[in-house]
Order: structure tokens, then C-alpha cells, then sequence
């Protein structure tokens, strides 16, 4: 029971940052009452009880039947299974608000290619809480920095997230991470020719790769 009232929390919580991706920057999170992108109904309750709501719907809209994303679900299961690994203590809680964060940024990165320096800040200053700077930390910063000023191809965001990446990784496993990510991204331009003149978000990439790396430890320790 109190597995299923952790698994629950979680996913009320990931219908909360799907709710801030939606929205954010351009509307407020109070402002109006969540309702249907195509037909402007208010949701009630029923619509809105994280994953059931879209499985009972059959992933559409209630009142114009228009066919509903499934990514909302997606965010609120992945929340609630990360809520359940870390009560059961077989994640920590850096890697939490790690995963957190990603969940943030990369559904931003993938709605305009934004980069929500907010959360960022506030995910930064929570790690800061559960373990030390290391050099990785200081150095994705500093060539964020860099990247800002001078315009280089990789985006400064990117670095940034790595710098919340570096917090449970050394220089060795954070080498490898942008590897892996470097070479999925062109493995995706390789197979999408439409998208090859075209801008793609990279943190998706970048949190596989870190969720990659991390699932390979556990089974090696």
C-alpha cells in the first residue's frame, strides 16, 4: 500500500511538470484552469487523475474526442517509477533530482528547443546540498560560459545540464556520456534525412546516454 501511495505522489508530480511544460514560459501555471488545447472545455477531476484518466479516455479528449499525446503519461509513469526507486533506496538522491531535472529540460528541449535556466538554477542549488563541486561541475560551467559568449556549435544549455550530470559522474564516465550522445544524435541524423537541415534537441540524447551509463554501473557493481 504505501508503494502504491509513492508510485501515486509521483505521478501527481510528473502531471505537474507536464502541466509546467505546456505552459511555461509564456503562460502561468495558475492561470486558467486546465482544459482542452482544441476545444477550450474545462477538465474536472476525472479528466485529470494521472495515466488512468488517458487509459479510460483511450488517450483522447473527453468532450471533442481530438487524439491526446502520450507523453503526458510517459512523464507521469517515469516520475512514479523514480519515486518508487528511490523509496526503496535503489537510487539516491542525486540521481533523483537529476532525473527530475531531465524530465524538466528535456521536455522543454523538446517542446522550442528552450532552455529553462530557472529550473536549472534550482536543481543546481539542491545538488549542491547532497554532494561536493568536483572539476567536472566547475568545467561544463565554465565552458557553458564560453559557449554563450563565442557561439559555438554545441549550446550552451547543454553544457549547463551536464554540469547537473557531473555531480554523480567523474570526468572518465561524463567523457563517455557525451560520447554516446554525440553518436546517437548522428545516428538519428542518419535516419531522419528530413531533419538534417533542421536543428534537433540534444538533451534527450544527453539523458539517455547518462540513464545508459548509470543502468550500466548498477549491474556492474
Amino acid at each position: 500500500m504505501t508503494i502504491f501511495l509513492i508510485f501515486t505522489l509521483g505521478t501527481i508530480w510528473g502531471s505537474f511538470f507536464g502541466l509546467m511544460i505546456d505552459r511555461l514560459p509564456e503562460h502561468s501555471i495558475v492561470h486558467p484552469r486546465s482544459h482542452c488545447l482544441n476545444c477550450g472545455q474545462i477538465l474536472i477531476w476525472r479528466d485529470l487523475i494521472p495515466i488512468i484518466s488517458q487509459l479510460i479516455n483511450g488517450a483522447r479528449c473527453r468532450y471533442c474526442k481530438i487524439k491526446l499525446t502520450c507523453w503526458y503519461s510517459i512523464l507521469e509513469l517515469a516520475c512514479g517509477v523514480l519515486f518508487v526507486m528511490g523509496w526503496l533506496e535503489k537510487v539516491d538522491l542525486t540521481f533523483s533530482l537529476i532525473c527530475l531535472a531531465s524530465f524538466l529540460m528535456v521536455g522543454f528541449d523538446l517542446k522550442a528547443h528552450a532552455f529553462p535556466l530557472g529550473i536549472w538554477l534550482i536543481f543546481f542549488a539542491l545538488l549542491s546540498f547532497t554532494c561536493p563541486y568536483n572539476i567536472g561541475v566547475l568545467s561544463c560551467i565554465f565552458i557553458a560560459i564560453v559557449t554563450e559568449l563565442f557561439s559555438l556549435r554545441m549550446g550552451s544549455g547543454d553544457w549547463l545540464y551536464l554540469s547537473l550530470v557531473s555531480f554523480s559522474a567523474d570526468f572518465f564516465q561524463l567523457t563517455l556520456c557525451l560520447f554516446w550522445a554525440s553518436l546517437s544524435g548522428l545516428l538519428y541524423y542518419a535516419v531522419n534525412p528530413k531533419q538534417r537541415k533542421a536543428e534537433i534537441p540534444f538533451l534527450p540524447f544527453l539523458f539517455l546516454s547518462y540513464l545508459c551509463h548509470f543502468c550500466l554501473k548498477m549491474m556492474l557493481q
